[in-house]
C-alpha cells in the first residue's frame, strides 16, 4: 500500500451529487457519511482490494483500488438489487471490478486469490458464524500495513469478534466509523490458518485462569467493541 492518507472525500462529494437526482439505495448499505469517513482514511494507490456484499461500498472502492473483488450474492432478480445499484451508478470504475456471485460461505473457501490485498472489507452475511467463516479465508491475503474492515459491529457477535482481533498481535484497531470498525495489518507472524495455537492468542490468554503458565498479565481484557454497546448508537434506549 502506498501513498497519502486522504484528507478529503472527492469520490463521496461526487456521489452525494449524483445521488440528488438518482434513487438512494437503502438496503443493507453503508451511510454516505460512514464512507465518508472511511474515504478519509484510506489510501491513494490501493492495488487491490476485496469486500463481501456490495452496494455504496462498491462504488468507493473501485475508485480508490486498481482491481476490487467482490464476493457478493447475485439480487439482480430483486427490485432493490445492490448489483444493478453499484453497476448502474456513473461513478462506478466497472473495468476495475472482478465479481464473485454466490453464497460466501460457498464461494471464498473455494476462490484462488490471484493477489494480495490492500484492503478487505467484511460485510457479507452477518449471522454466526459466517463472518468469522469470510475473515478465516481472507486474512492470510491482507498485506502487511493493510486495513480489514467490519462492518455492523453493532451486532453483538460481529462486536466480539472485533473484540478478538483488537487483541490479536496481527492487528492494530484504528478506530470507528459509526458500527463500522477499521483495522490494520500489523507486522506480526501470519497466525497458522491450519493450525492450532489458541494458548498463543491475547484474547485467551487474558482470559484463562491465572493459575495457567500462559496467563497473560500485561494489561486487563479489553472488550473495547462491546464495551461501546454500539447497537445503542443506532437505537437509543427509550426510542420507540
Amino acid at each position: 500500500m502506498t501513498g497519502a492518507v486522504r484528507s478529503s472525500t472527492p469520490i463521496m462529494d461526487a456521489y452525494d451529487t449524483w445521488e440528488t437526482t438518482a434513487r438512494n439505495h437503502n438496503a443493507g448499505t453503508f451511510s454516505t457519511e460512514v464512507l465518508r469517513m472511511i474515504e478519509r482514511i484510506l489510501p491513494k494507490g490501493m492495488a487491490a482490494s476485496a469486500e463481501t456484499g456490495c452496494g455504496k461500498s462498491t462504488v468507493l472502492l473501485s475508485n480508490l483500488s486498481e482491481s476490487h473483488t467482490v464476493f457478493a450474492l447475485d439480487d439482480r432478480n430483486l427490485d432493490d438489487s445492490s448489483v444493478d445499484f453499484y453497476e448502474s451508478c456513473p461513478l462506478t470504475q466497472l473495468n476495475r471490478i472482478e465479481t464473485v456471485f454466490g453464497p460466501t460461505q460457498i464461494m471464498l473457501p473455494k476462490h484462488a486469490h490471484m493477489r494480495r490485498y490492500d484492503l478487505v472489507l467484511l460485510d457479507g452475511p452477518h449471522g454466526w458464524p459466517f463472518p468469522e467463516l469470510e475473515y478465516y479465508f481472507l486474512y492470510p491475503h491482507i498485506e502487511t500495513g493493510g486495513l480489514l474492515i467490519l462492518d455492523d459491529c453493532n451486532i453483538p457477535t460481529i462486536a466480539r469478534m472485533a473484540d478478538i482481533l483488537a487483541e490479536d498481535a496481527m492487528w492494530t484497531l484504528e478506530g470507528f466509523a459509526s458500527t463500522t470498525v477499521i483495522f490494520r495489518r500489523t507486522s506480526a507472524p501470519l497466525f497458522d490458518p491450519t493450525g492450532d495455537g489458541w494458548w498463543e492468542q491475547r484474547f485467551n490468554r487474558r482470559r484463562v485462569s491465572p493459575k495457567r503458565d500462559i496467563y497473560l498479565t500485561d494489561a486487563s481484557p479489553l472488550d473495547i467493541v462491546s464495551e461501546a454497546r454500539l447497537d445503542l448508537t443506532v437505537f437509543p434506549a427509550g426510542k420507540p
